[in-house]
């Protein structure tokens, strides 16, 4: 930590990394192919230091398919965790 309760850059960005390795696994998880259907998948620090992580461009199928798997999740009660 860079200071009292401050994620420093390489904390952040470890983190972006590791939520953007997560996101990949579940994505296969559910049948996705990540290299192909998202291959602009990454991480990095906005230039105000904060994470994210990218998905980039998908094809229409790629949208369909994972709007199809979003709709039957919500249709079986899973949501996200309120904070």
């Amino acid at each position: 930590m860079a200071a009292e309760g401050v994620p420093s850059a390489s904390d952040s960005e470890a983190r972006a990394h590791r939520l953007a390795d997560q996101l990949a696994l579940a994505l296969e998880e559910v049948g996705f192919d990540v290299g192909r259907d998202f291959p602009m998948l990454g991480s990095g620090l906005n230039r105000d230091g904060s994470p994210y992580v990218e998905l980039g461009r998908v094809a229409e199928s790629v949208a369909s398919g994972l709007s199809t798997i979003l709709i039957r999740a919500a249709q079986h009660g899973v949501t996200l965790a309120a904070d």
